[in-house]
């Protein structure tokens, strides 16, 4: 019964909408893969590159489909429809309303396209994890093969979000052939300076050259995360107010150049490049707003698995405010003021 009173909560919040995240409500959902079954609610970025049969392998391993989720107008990385619950400002596109309901507790994973940042950033923003991988239905994906607003042609990958790291795990090995024990091998790390100066972290790892200074260029960045990840098992590098003093939206920045001033404030930096290498990419939420350690690696089923070793030593404790402020369903339906004649 609780498991049902559960499924309502988050279904009536679906319907009710509040942040117009939602597109389409599955009120069978919990039907689909059955009462007894202990299950987790998935939201799906309503785009055609995303396959129904990695819906159904999920559902399979105890995800039930919830909802349909809004996204930007043709993958903009900025949605004006949207907002981001915690600023109130313009939702981090493309897999925004993705990102919005996990974060209100809607569902508990969300499956999103990553082309230059779509899944990773709108994760970040809303201090959810991210992840993507070319692995993910990689022989479907390849058909949708386009060129970036800056003349980059690259094919997205899929990826995940959730608010914990113990459901994304259970989601990309739910998918991917993931290999590696913990402890059985000591991984290669490489961290970034901006990673070895900002923050006290529980790895180490050698600290090469310093990212790019690329302003809103792309190319800078991929060659340098190219040569980074021929190095090491996994690179660590860190992310700062992602879309909090500026919009990293290609659309507005192209213009002149102050509205390029306004999109290089984004805080979007090796993110926007993690797809078009063909990286594994995770994103792990810190203390700070908005901001996330971020890690990458060549896409094999060995370094994907050091990949979650090293992210397990990363994790935080969930922000107790927002979650008692965001993710109680009773202050979305309490009534107002009622007139008694």
């Amino acid at each position: 019964m609780s498991r049902i009173r559960e499924y309502a909560k988050k279904t009536f919040l679906a319907m009710k909408n509040p942040a117009g995240s939602v597109q389409e409500v599955f009120v069978n959902a919990l039907d689909r893969i059955g009462e007894e079954n202990d299950c987790q609610y998935m939201g799906v970025k309503n785009v055609r590159q995303i396959p129904a049969d990695l819906v159904k392998k999920l559902e399979g391993k105890g995800f039930a489909l919830h909802t349909l989720d809004r996204h930007s107008h043709n993958g903009r990385a900025v949605d004006y429809n949207l907002h981001n619950p915690i600023t109130g400002r313009p939702m981090t596109g493309s897999s925004s309303g993705t990102a919005i309901n996990v974060f209100l507790g809607i569902n508990d994973l969300g499956i999103g396209t990553d082309g230059g940042g779509s899944v990773l950033a709108p994760a970040a923003a809303v201090n959810c994890f991210g992840f993507i991988s070319p692995l993910i239905e990689a022989g479907h994906m390849k058909q949708y093969a386009k060129l970036t607003t800056d003349g980059i042609e690259f094919y997205p990958s899929i990826g995940f979000v959730t608010r914990d790291f113990s459901t994304m795990c259970k989601a990309v090995k739910s998918i991917l052939p993931v290999t590696g024990n913990p402890g059985e091998e000591e991984a290669v790390i490489l961290v970034s300076r901006a990673l070895a100066r900002r923050l006290e972290s529980p790895i180490t790892g050698e600290v090469p050259a310093a990212v790019p200074e690329a302003g809103n260029r792309r190319e800078p960045l991929i060659g340098f995360l190219e040569e980074q990840l021929q190095r090491c098992d996994v690179f660590a590098d860190f992310e700062e107010k992602i879309d909090f003093s500026g919009l990293g939206d290609t659309v507005l920045g192209h213009f002149d150049p102050v509205t390029a001033v306004v999109q290089n404030r984004s805080g979007k930096g090796l993110i926007r490049v993690a797809n078009m290498v063909k990286a594994t990419a995770l994103t792990v939420p810190v203390r700070d707003l908005s901001s996330c350690i971020t890690l990458y690696c060549e896409s094999t089923p060995e370094k994907t698995g050091k990949l979650l070793q090293v992210a397990a030593a990363l994790v935080q404790p969930e922000d107790e405010l927002i979650r008692r402020y965001f993710r109680d369903p009773a202050p979305y339906f309490e009534e107002g003021f009622t007139w008694h004649h």
